[in-house]
């Protein structure tokens, strides 16, 4: 009876210590400076290791626990160090997936591929990262969807949080309008959302006509944007092109289809 309520305890004080522990490091990186001056230079790399720290510690605080129940049980030490030792065996010969996943996230966090917030593509999923362990990497997607990657199934990673990313917008105009007017027109408008937006690093670059499709004379026009303001400042570009080719006389056109009737 004294060995049941012994391993009850032991339980409920891993528990208490895995929330306890997990405040200290709340607090700890709560209180970690970052930026230029900082010891660290990012806030993803906060959460980041945040996310490994809080994962390792309640690792070792369950891992213990469990040890010291089943030395209360009646477990030799002998026994332990040669269960131990088994268990190494097993992660040697039948958990190297584990060991590559722990591995791998260890080289994520030293090179710092990316870091929670980031928007990323890994292995063909796209999302925001929410947390990175250091076997998997949790993504979400626009959607809602989540998606968890093992760290050692990681073969490439598309960042789209360094540094900067561009904004690309495609506008079609008809082939009747002047395609130089055109481009005169978005130049100028460019340069108002420019002054007018702080979402953007540089003035808006109208490349010129970059396809002659079926029924539009399509024109890139490509921005530099900060880190996660690219989709704002797409949809913000559109809904100023509309307003101004309206105010031009310049037709955003339509797919349109010439049918001929020959009567027999």
């Amino acid at each position: 009876m004294l060995k049941i309520l012994y391993c009850l305890i032991t339980a409920a004080i891993c528990y208490i210590a895995a929330k306890f522990g997990r405040k200290i490091i709340d607090k700890i990186f709560s209180l970690t400076k970052f930026g230029k001056n900082g010891i660290i230079k990012s806030e993803g790399k906060v959460k980041t290791l945040k996310t490994v720290t809080t994962s390792v510690v309640i690792f070792i605080v369950y891992f213990i626990g469990v040890l010291s129940i089943l030395s209360q049980l009646g477990v030799s030490d002998a026994s332990l160090a040669a269960v131990s030792g088994s268990v190494a065996v097993a992660i040697g010969l039948g958990a190297q997936n584990v060991v590559s996943d722990i591995i791998a996230g260890i080289f994520i966090l030293v090179e710092e591929q990316f870091n929670v917030g980031d928007i990323v593509e890994i292995n063909g999923c796209t999302g925001t990262v929410e947390s990175v362990t250091m076997r998997t990497t949790r993504l979400r997607d626009v959607d809602g969807t989540v998606y968890i990657v093992p760290n050692g199934t990681i073969s490439t990673v598309v960042n789209k949080c360094k540094d900067f990313i561009n904004a690309v917008v495609d506008v079609g105009i008809s082939y009747e309008d002047d395609a130089d007017n055109a481009i005169e027109v978005l130049k100028d408008e460019m340069a108002k959302a420019y002054a007018e937006s702080d979402g953007m690093l540089e003035e808006p670059n109208v490349l010129g006509i970059t396809g002659l499709d079926d029924s539009a004379v399509t024109i890139r026009i490509v921005v530099k944007c900060r880190v996660k303001e690219n989709y704002k400042v797409e949809r913000d570009l559109r809904l100023r092109i509309k307003k101004r080719f309206d105010a031009e006389g310049i037709t955003i056109p339509y797919p349109q289809r010439t049918v001929r009737i020959i009567n027999g």
